[in-house]
């Protein structure tokens, strides 16, 4: 019995490798509620929810850089509670770090900046099954 689930704990060792992001907002001029959230993932690679809750109709650019500064993405939003959902190529992005920024057009000025880190973390499991 004891050389069963000894055998049984060795079969269920496993190692999983996940990639995980985390982000941080740059205190300041910040949109109320402005916030960057995993979205999981799609095709294997990561997708990233942008909130903007404003409350008035505002004009706001999203900038996407990489952590060269080079501008590899952006739109002009306006409107009321603004919601984007943007997939990152983990493989373009690999051992870099990217930063979203919402500008506000009316005043030129940074609002919010996220900054999204690639952190990888080996998780080790055992599986213990009972026959």
């Amino acid at each position: 019995m004891m050389k069963t689930t000894v055998k049984n704990a060795v079969i269920g060792l496993f190692t999983l490798t996940a990639i995980t992001f985390g982000f941080s907002a740059k205190a300041g001029n910040e949109v109320p509620g402005a916030e960057l959230i995993s979205a999981g993932k799609l095709n294997n690679q990561p997708v990233f929810q942008l909130n903007i809750n404003n409350k008035e109709n505002a004009k706001y650019a999203i900038v996407i850089k990489d952590d060269a500064g080079e501008v590899v993405y952006q739109e002009v939003v306006s409107g009321v509670n603004i919601s984007r959902k943007f997939q990152l190529n983990a493989e373009d992005f690999a051992g870099s770090d990217v930063r979203f920024e919402i500008i506000d057009l009316k005043n030129s000025t940074v609002a919010s900046a996220f900054n999204v880190k690639e952190n990888l973390r080996i998780v080790n499991e055992s599986e213990v099954v009972k026959n």
